[in-house]
């Protein structure tokens, strides 16, 4: 055997046994399906292989869809709040005193225990605080300040921005595998959950705004805020927000000393230092612990606390806490979800789709085998397996990516064994001519395979530029069918021009009489 086609036969084995190593997670998912045994979470992540096993789309495996409309205006809301604590910090620094802070009608007010203080005061903050802008008001002793226009549009866009990450910070701690989650027009998200059919557990746990605040209970009669408690009742809290869920950096599920179950909070550690210093000043005060408007506790502050720990109690049981924990780990949305759209995908629908679709790729498998056998003889055979290949190797590289597949991808499988095809043919009718006008088998092989080289490229260039374009401006079906073809492409130009030809020149080698075509 030549070294040329040693080597080549060392590569095709190389890509082979890699396409094997990679598809082997979906094989023994596959194997356990076709004898009925159970699946478990180790098998459809495969954390400790190199690939993972090929994931169906919501139109093969049925799922949640879920639009959402991200209520951007309350973001500004939320904004001034963290705004506002930030203010009160730096005032704090300078020793600027603050007798009242508050946010009413997207202003901030800051009300001074000394009208001397407004000047400097005005400085540190418009030093420190970029997009703010203060309104002219006739209280001498106080500034209001709001954002400014541009400020506002862009925490408006940032909002839809920070509640996709959010929604995806929570869907990977639900354990879906392959979500869909993308923004829609202006400021709607679209979800899509393969796999899950209790819609109404999903929008619980994801639409959770998760809006976590620290506030005083109010002393000697003074004013403030009446909120709901979760234990029933209500209950008074005063307006100034002394710290928010920002500074969380973990949430884990515990129990307390007296059997009941709380979620314990980690802090960061300015979070820690901000929390040493709101107990250290308040000893002997009340500080509740605010959870989307409702209070879940009120624990009385016996001393300073500077371990940048705390907890939420409250009579949940074990999947209200783990839920609670989860929405705190992934962080707050930075504004409320409003459901636009909302359905369940049937299974049965996917298994429909599935039968469908790969009955139509076999029959059109089938059909294109037997015309490259009938027509080609024994170059068909060669161009047969070739074509197998081609489909083995596309599977593969979409386990390897992580690739999930749609009903459009079984589309993308389907035209990839037709361009898989022509390219063979192009070669075949290229030898074909070349024999007739030399003569000459072995120049014929050569010359046919060269030739036909560059309109082979050419054409899978271009339909690879267009799948390109479709995986970068489509949506989620549509991406699914680019990501496909794409990879189909890129096999179909291997298998066509490396293998095929390995083959040729493999039999001519062995046989004289080369191949029949």
């Amino acid at each position: 055997m030549g070294n040329s086609i040693r080597q080549r036969l060392y590569i095709f084995l190389a890509v082979l046994i890699g396409g094997l190593i990679f598809l082997f997670p979906t094989l023994k998912v596959g194997y356990k399906k076709i004898t009925n045994q159970q699946i478990t979470a180790a098998d459809t992540t495969e954390s400790k292989w190199i690939s993972k096993p090929i994931s169906l789309g919501l139109d093969l495996s049925g799922g949640v869809h879920l639009v959402y409309r991200v209520v951007a205006e309350e973001a500004i809301t939320s904004r001034l709040q963290s705004t506002l604590i930030a203010i009160r910090s730096e005032l704090r620094k300078e020793k600027i005193s603050v007798t009242k802070a508050s946010v009413k009608d997207k202003k901030i007010v800051l009300s001074f225990y000394r009208e001397k203080n407004l000047p400097d005061a005005k400085g540190i903050i418009t030093q420190n605080f970029d997009g703010i802008q203060f309104v002219e008001t006739s209280d001498t002793d106080k500034l209001t300040l709001n954002f400014s226009e541009i400020e506002q549009e862009n925490i408006k866009k940032n909002a839809v921005s920070q509640a996709i990450e959010t929604l995806r910070n929570r869907v990977d701690q639900f354990g879906v595998s392959e979500p869909l989650i993308q923004k829609q027009g202006v400021d709607r998200v679209l979800l899509q959950m393969p796999g899950v059919q209790d819609i109404e557990a999903v929008k619980k746990l994801i639409g959770k705004v998760a809006k976590l605040e620290f506030r005083l209970l109010p002393t000697n009669g003074a004013s403030g805020v009446t909120m709901k408690h979760v234990d029933g009742g209500e209950i008074k809290v005063e307006e100034m927000v002394q710290m928010t869920g920002d500074v969380i950096s973990n949430a884990r599920v515990g129990t307390d000393m007296n059997g009941q179950r709380e979620v314990s909070l980690e802090l960061t550690r300015e979070g820690a230092r901000a929390f040493a210093r709101i107990t250290g000043e308040n000893v002997g005060r009340n500080l509740a612990i605010i959870l989307d408007g409702a209070v879940y506790s009120a624990p009385n502050i016996n001393e300073r606390i500077s371990g940048g720990r705390c907890s939420i109690t409250g009579n949940f049981d074990m999947a209200e806490s783990k839920e609670l924990a989860t929405v705190l780990r992934s962080g707050a949305l930075p504004a409320p979800l409003e459901v636009m759209e909302e359905k369940t995908v049937g299974p049965s629908l996917g298994a429909e789709s599935i039968r469908k679709g790969i009955t139509a790729i076999l029959i059109g498998f089938g059909l294109i085998l037997f015309f490259m056998i009938f027509y080609y003889k024994k170059a068909g055979l060669i161009a047969s397996g070739v074509l197998v290949l081609n489909v083995f190797l596309v599977i593969s590289a979409l386990s390897a990516f992580g690739a999930t597949l749609t009903l459009p991808g079984l589309a993308g499988l389907a035209l990839t064994v037709g361009m898989a095809v022509d390219a063979n043919v192009i070669i075949f009718e290229r030898i074909k001519e070349e024999f007739r006008r030399t003569g000459k088998a072995e120049s014929s092989i050569y010359s046919g395979f060269d030739k036909a080289l560059s309109a082979i490229i050419d054409s899978n260039i271009t339909t690879l530029l267009a799948g390109i374009i479709l995986y970068m401006f489509g949506t989620g079906p549509i991406k699914g069918f680019a990501v496909t073809l794409s990879i189909g492409i890129l096999t179909t130009i291997f298998c066509a021009t490396f293998v095929a030809r390995f083959c040729f020149d493999y039999f001519d080698l062995k046989n004289k009489k080369g191949l029949s075509i």
